[in-house]
């Protein structure tokens, strides 16, 4: 297959370059897409992973309605930016998704979800990586079954969670270092919020 790669972080490239060992032909973007681009290549399949631009329905259309997208979060909880922190500052379910893109924001249908059980050892990095890795691994045992993927989709359930992004830059504000132990944030919040997460999450994101 042809397949178009999308991302902005470079932890992506890793599971790029196992597409292609697997006999593929990738292309990699992280620019913003163009609709003529996108039927003048014609994919049989987009993989977006780390991808900072939201595609519109006329891209999705060029891209013949078959991208999928890796995202760091248990659906539908904490979609949108910043996933891996709002499951820390929420304590909402951890996890990872591979889902179909369609013009609404990490609504679109699932395919593949795993959990991220991470301890309050874990540090706010070692989290990311954490779900990085769960990630790539979705992604990968998916991949196997990817003629199924039509079949295997399914809506979620309930509405979840959506945060900003900048609703995540003045929650790290607050963050001295990322190698900040998981149990260490959770007290630190509470103690701005008067022993609440969700009391401070409140007044940052009203102030």
């Amino acid at each position: 297959m042809k397949i178009l790669c999308l991302y902005n972080n470079d932890c992506a490239i890793e599971l790029f370059d196992w597409i292609e060992e697997q006999g593929h032909e990738i292309v990699l973007s992280s620019e913003e897409l163009d609709v003529k681009w996108c039927e003048k290549y014609q994919f049989d399949l987009a993989v977006s992973y780390t991808y900072r631009y939201i595609l519109s329905a006329q891209i999705i259309h060029a891209l013949n309605n078959n991208v999928v997208n890796l995202h760091n979060s248990f659906l539908p909880f904490n979609r949108g930016a910043d996933p891996n922190l709002w499951s820390i500052v929420e304590e909402t379910p951890r996890g990872v998704t591979l889902h179909y893109i369609d013009d609404s924001l990490d609504k679109g249908f699932i395919i593949a979800q795993a959990f991220v059980n991470d301890t309050d050892e874990e540090t706010f990095s070692s989290s990311y990586y954490n779900l990085d890795k769960a990630a790539k691994k979705l992604f990968m045992e998916a991949f196997n079954n990817y003629d199924f993927w039509p079949a295997l989709k399914k809506k979620a359930i309930g509405y979840g969670s959506y945060h900003a992004l900048k609703d995540g830059i003045k929650i790290k504000s607050h963050i001295k270092s990322y190698e900040i132990k998981i149990k260490e944030l959770k007290k630190m919040l509470q103690n701005w919020g008067g022993g609440s997460n969700q009391s401070f999450v409140w007044e940052v994101l009203v102030t």
